[in-house]
């Protein structure tokens, strides 16, 4: 999630220097677990709900700096590559997820809910991340001038704002509620905080980690509490989700000591997170069809799902390695 070009970008930069941004791999890392916990349906889901608001937050981030890199002149084009590469990935793996959890039922499908729900964003789990990735691509050269000609925390506190004004209140309209938070601009905050911390305009702050995790472990209780209608914008993620990106991601990227192999291990899932996202949903199927779910579901409980999280990431990684031996890296994210 998050990578595409930008990712591709940033690894043949920072590989000529050596410079990897561990901290944003990890974060990275971390997100994307988040994801397949999701996916897998272990308890508290809503405490994982911070990987797409992060993954949103460092795609601008890179994105940003990669524009900072060309001229003016070559931006548009530059965006319009990237809008097909995304374009590739997309249309590929949701014809494939469509074959197999569709078939048979396209005749008796309305034109409507194929077009606004199958390809819209509700094909298959993460496929909306597509959908948000379309639209704010295509207004990038828009909102980074927004940014850049009004103050930052004003309009993230605005973002945050609306995001909580949607998530209780305007979903209650059923138009409103019916393009869900699929539309751009509930995810600008994360946007104008990636392209903020590109420029340099905060510096990473650590300590803001724990508040984080504390108002994540709160996300249940809220949504417990209180109805939402999308758990992605309610307030405990949105402000979580925008201080874990100031804690992990800054311009000047001050390395920490050299990683062991359990960080060794972690960065590189958080280099190769757009291929487990695309291949998660496969193979929590391969998982539920082999009987591996079942069989660690019985031993363990929910929490058997824990093995099942750890199968589906090692297996996302390895159809990312094979599509990239193919000749294929575009459809997980790399050139």
């Amino acid at each position: 999630m998050a990578e595409l070009r930008n990712t591709a970008d940033r690894s043949d930069a920072q590989a000529a220097i050596g410079t990897r941004d561990l901290h944003a791999d990890y974060l990275k890392a971390a997100a994307i677990v988040g994801v397949v916990c999701i996916h897998a349906g272990l308890p508290f889901e809503d405490v994982y709900r911070f990987g797409v608001p992060v993954f949103i937050g460092m795609w601008a981030y890179y994105l940003e700096k990669a524009l900072a890199r060309r001229s003016s002149e070559t931006h548009f084009a530059y965006l319009g590559q990237r809008l097909v590469e995304l374009g590739v990935a997309y249309i590929a793996w949701t014809l494939l997820y469509i074959e197999k959890f569709y078939q048979g039922r396209w005749d008796a499908t309305p034109v409507h809910t194929i077009v606004g729900g199958w390809f819209g964003g509700y094909g298959w789990s993460g496929q909306y991340y597509f959908v948000i990735l379309f639209q704010l691509t295509l207004l990038f050269p828009l909102l980074r001038r927004w940014v850049a000609e009004a103050p930052t925390l004003p309009v993230i506190a605005a973002g945050v704002a609306l995001n909580v004004a949607a998530c209780y209140w305007l979903f209650e309209n059923r138009w409103i509620s019916a393009v869900g938070d699929r539309l751009f601009i509930y995810w600008i905050p994360y946007v104008a905080m990636g392209i903020a911390l590109a420029r340099g305009e905060f510096g990473r702050k650590p300590g803001l980690a724990i508040v984080a995790v504390l108002l994540l472990l709160a996300a249940p209780l809220e949504s417990r509490l209180f109805t939402e209608h999308s758990a992605y914008l309610s307030v405990t993620v949105t402000i979580a989700s925008l201080l874990l990106l100031m804690s992990a991601v800054a311009a000047d990227r001050v390395q920490p000591q050299p990683p062991k192999i359990v960080g060794r291990t972690i960065a590189f899932v958080g280099r190769n997170t757009f291929a487990i996202y695309v291949a998660n949903v496969a193979m929590l199927e391969v998982c539920r069809s082999t009987g591996i779910t079942a069989f660690a579901v019985s031993h363990a409980g929910p929490w058997g799902l824990i093995a099942v999280v750890t199968a589906t990431l090692a297996g996302g990684l390895g159809i990312g390695w094979l599509l990239q031996a193919l000749g294929l890296g575009v459809l997980v994210g790399k050139r």
